[in-house]
């Protein structure tokens, strides 16, 4: 007998709204965020910003490090996707951004990531229709009317306090089983152990490698520690039509 398997899709959503902008965060699995970005187009990084960002950030008390921002963002969105160059980072979450201001409703792809000890956003601007004639590899500058340069600066800032703000407030909430990441670009390992998250840069490949070893020896994973049976129920777990 044929049977049709229908299962319900839970999706991770965060709404903000700041200077009469709503902002809806939508997570999106790794085949949806494929198929938008084949119809999207880059929009260029500032890494001037980035770096005048993250300078102004070595003072600030809540300044949250690796391992804090990915079990926050993890408690958000949900697992990390697996499309990330794990030799230069250890996190990718793919989201489509709703912008709604007074010049109507705007969509963009967001990957939020690390890359070799830095968070990252990436913009894409979603092309609603059908429009000839645009590449969808080059690079381009913000299209200034509805998501301005200065507006997803300031986005950037307005979401990695909110991220700040939100560690704070659900540290308590967020899961804090043992486990480490690691950066072999940087040499750098993040993580949690005896209660606390830490983030190590190495000097030398040989300490580095030392300090995997140290952690491995008394039981921390560096690979997602989901259960293979959960992952089974999760595909298995059905509503049948007849």
């Amino acid at each position: 007998m044929l049977q049709v398997v229908r299962q319900i899709k839970q999706r991770n959503k965060v709404k903000l709204k700041r200077k009469d902008i709503t902002y809806e965060l939508w997570r999106l699995d790794d085949a949806e965020f494929r198929k938008l970005r084949q119809k999207s187009l880059p929009i260029k990084d500032d890494y001037m910003f980035y770096m005048h960002f993250y300078l102004s950030e070595r003072e600030n008390q809540n300044k949250l490090n690796l391992a804090e921002l990915y079990v926050c963002l993890t408690h958000l969105f949900g697992d990390s996707s697996d499309w990330i160059d794990d030799w230069k980072g250890t996190f990718s979450f793919p989201v489509l951004l709703v912008l709604e201001k007074a010049q109507g409703k705007f969509f963009y792809l967001i990957n939020i990531y690390d890359d070799r000890g830095t968070l990252y956003i990436s913009f894409y601007r979603v092309l609603e229709s059908e429009v000839e004639g645009y590449d969808t590899q080059i690079l381009r500058e913000p299209f200034e009317i509805e998501f301005s340069r200065q507006e997803i600066n300031y986005f950037i800032s307005y979401f990695y306090g909110y991220l700040e703000g939100c560690f704070q407030s659900r540290r308590l909430l967020i899961p804090s089983e043992q486990f480490f990441k690691k950066i072999g670009s940087e040499s750098i390992l993040y993580g949690y152990k005896d209660e606390h998250y830490f983030e190590e840069k190495y000097q030398s490949q040989s300490e580095y490698l030392e300090a995997i070893q140290s952690l491995e020896s008394i039981g921390i994973s560096s690979i997602n520690s989901q259960n293979v049976n959960n992952i089974l129920k999760a595909i298995t777990s059905e509503i049948i039509d007849n």
